[in-house]
C-alpha cells in the first residue's frame, strides 16, 4: 500500500487529543498577543506618564536655574554645575545643552565639561512621540541610553537666559526606565505564565468534559443499536414464523387433501363393524382404540390446518368471565378426575371486551386443559381476571413443576411440546387468537407458584386480521 492510499484512522479519543491540541495553539496564541497588547499599552501609559513627569520637573527648574544663564561668558559658571549636580540628588539626570549643540552641565558627571552630544550619553538621542504636543526646536520627549546601559527618558525643555537673549539653550530632564522595563518585563513573563496554565486547565478539562460527553453519547448510540439489533431479531423471528407458517399452510393442505378421505373411509369401515352383535370383546376394544386414533388425527389435522389460516375474528361484546365459566364447566369431569381445585376471582368492575367468542373459548380451553395435564392430583388451579387501567388481565396459574428456560422460551412456537403425545399447536393458536384481538400473551415460571399464562387484552382496541 503506498502512501497515497493509507488512511488516519479517527477513533475518539484521536479527535479529542487533536481538538485539545487545535484549541490549546488557538488558546495560547490569542492569549500570548492579548498579554503582548495589555504589557504593551501599559508601557506606553507609564512612559506618557514619566515624560509628563519629567516636564513638569523642567517647569519648576526653569525659574531656578534660568538667572544663572549666562551666554557671554565662555566657560559654564561653578554655580551653575553646583545646582545642577543639587537639583540631580532628588532622583533624576539634569543636564544643560547649550545653543552650540554641547553638553554644558550633567549632574552625573563633573569632568571634562562642555563636550559635544556625540561624546556624550546623548549621542543615541532619539525623539519620542508620546503625545499630540507640537515638538519645536529643541523642545520634546526623547530617549536616549545612559553610561550603564539603562533606558533614559529625557524631557528637552528650550530655556533663555536672564536678558531673555537669542539663541535658547536647552534644560534636559531624564528618568531612569531600568526598573520600569525590568517590572514591565516579569510582569508580562508572569502574565503569560498564568495564562497559559488557566488556558491549560481549561483545556483538560474541557477534553474531560467532552470527553465524557462523548462517551455517554456513544453508550447512548450503543443502546440504540442494541435495541434496533433487538427489533432486527423480533422481526427477523417474526418473518421466520410467518414463513414456517406458510410452509406448514402448504403442507397442511395437502396433507388434508391426501389424508382426511382415506381416514373417513377406514372410519366409516370400523364403524359399520361396530354394529356386529357376533364381535369378541378384545376385537371390539381393538375397533375401539382404532376409532379413537382416527379421530386423533382428523383432530390433529384440523388444528394443523387451522394454524396454516388466517385468523378471521368476527367480534362481538362480551365479558371474559362469561366464556370462562363455559370453559371450567366443559373441563369438569377432567378437573374432577384429577382431584384438582379451580380458585376463581372473578373481575367485578370489568366491562363487555369486543371478542370473536368461538375463537376465545378454543383459546381458553387449550390454556385450561395444558393447565390440568401440568397440575399433579390434587393441586389447584388459581384463575383470576382484573382490570388494569384500559386492558383486562387474565392470569391462569397451575402448581407444577416449573419450567425450564428455554421451554417457556419456545412454548408458543408451533410444534413444540415437552408432552409424549402432544402437538405442540395449542399455544401457538392462543397467542395468535390473543395477538388477533389486539392483545399480548406472555409465560413465566418458578418454583413459589408453578407455570403462569397471563393475556391482556385491551378494553378499546381495533381488531387485528392476519395476512
Amino acid at each position: 500500500m503506498n502512501r497515497s492510499q493509507r488512511t488516519i484512522r479517527w477513533t475518539p479519543r484521536t479527535v479529542s487529543w487533536l481538538s485539545l491540541a487545535i484549541m490549546g495553539l488557538v488558546v495560547a496564541g490569542v492569549g500570548l498577543s492579548g498579554t503582548a497588547y495589555v504589557v504593551g499599552y501599559l508601557h506606553e501609559r507609564m512612559t506618557a506618564h514619566g515624560v509628563e513627569h519629567n516636564r513638569e520637573i523642567a517647569q519648576r527648574l526653569l525659574p531656578l536655574l534660568a538667572p544663572r544663564i549666562d551666554t557671554t561668558k565662555e566657560f559654564v559658571p561653578q554655580s551653575l554645575q553646583d545646582a545642577v549636580t543639587l537639583y540631580g540628588t532628588f532622583g533624576y539626570r539634569i543636564v544643560l545643552l547649550d545653543d552650540e549643540g554641547r553638553m554644558v552641565a550633567d549632574s552625573h558627571r563633573q569632568t571634562r565639561l562642555p563636550m559635544p552630544l556625540d561624546q556624550t550619553w546623548l549621542d543615541d538621542l532619539v525623539p519620542l512621540k508620546v503625545s499630540n504636543d507640537a515638538q519645536n526646536g529643541m523642545t520634546g520627549p526623547a530617549t536616549a541610553t545612559a553610561e550603564d546601559g539603562h533606558a533614559m527618558l529625557v524631557w528637552l525643555q528650550e530655556i533663555g537666559n536672564a536678558a531673555a537673549l537669542s539663541p535658547q539653550w536647552a534644560l534636559g530632564v531624564a528618568s531612569d526606565q531600568h526598573n520600569l522595563n525590568d517590572f514591565l518585563g516579569e510582569l508580562h513573563w508572569h502574565l503569560d505564565g498564568v495564562l497559559l496554565v488557566t488556558y491549560l486547565l481549561i483545556g483538560v478539562l474541557g477534553a474531560l468534559a467532552m470527553r465524557s460527553i462523548g462517551r455517554a453519547y456513544e453508550r447512548k448510540l450503543e443502546s440504540q443499536v442494541r435495541e434496533r439489533t433487538r427489533a432486527l431479531d423480533a422481526a427477523h423471528k417474526d418473518v421466520l414464523a410467518k414463513t414456517r407458517l406458510a410452509t406448514i399452510g402448504q403442507t397442511a393442505a395437502v396433507l388434508a387433501h391426501e389424508m382426511r378421505n382415506p381416514l373417513a373411509s377406514i372410519k366409516l369401515a370400523f364403524s359399520g363393524l361396530q354394529s356386529r352383535d357376533d364381535m369378541p370383546e378384545r376385537t371390539r376394544r381393538r375397533l375401539d382404540l382404532v376409532l379413537g386414533e382416527v379421530d386423533r388425527l382428523d383432530a390433529l389435522l384440523s388444528q394443523t390446518l387451522e394454524l396454516a389460516r388466517p385468523v378471521q375474528i368476527t367480534t362481538r361484546p362480551v365479558l371474559l368471565d362469561q366464556l370462562l365459566t363455559r370453559v371450567i364447566e366443559q373441563q369438569q369431569p377432567l378437573i374432577d378426575k384429577q382431584k384438582l381445585r379451580v380458585r376463581r376471582e372473578v373481575c367485578a368492575d370489568c366491562r363487555a371486551v369486543s371478542l370473536d367468542e368461538d375463537k376465545m373459548v378454543q383459546a381458553l380451553l387449550n390454556l385450561l386443559k395444558n393447565a390440568i395435564e401440568a397440575s399433579p392430583e390434587g393441586a389447584e388451579i388459581d384463575i383470576s381476571v382484573v382490570r388494569a387501567n384500559d386492558k383486562v388481565v387474565l392470569q391462569m396459574v397451575n402448581g407444577g413443576e416449573p419450567l425450564a428456560a428455554e421451554t417457556i422460551r419456545q412454548a408458543f412456537d408451533p410444534f413444540f411440546t415437552t408432552k409424549p403425545h402432544g402437538s405442540g399447536l395449542g399455544l401457538g393458536m392462543v397467542k395468535r387468537v390473543v395477538e388477533a384481538h389486539g392483545g399480548e400473551v406472555s409465560l413465566d415460571s418458578a418454583p413459589a407458584y408453578g407455570t403462569r399464562v397471563i393475556i391482556r387484552l385491551p378494553m378499546n382496541r381495533e381488531v387485528h386480521r392476519e395476512k
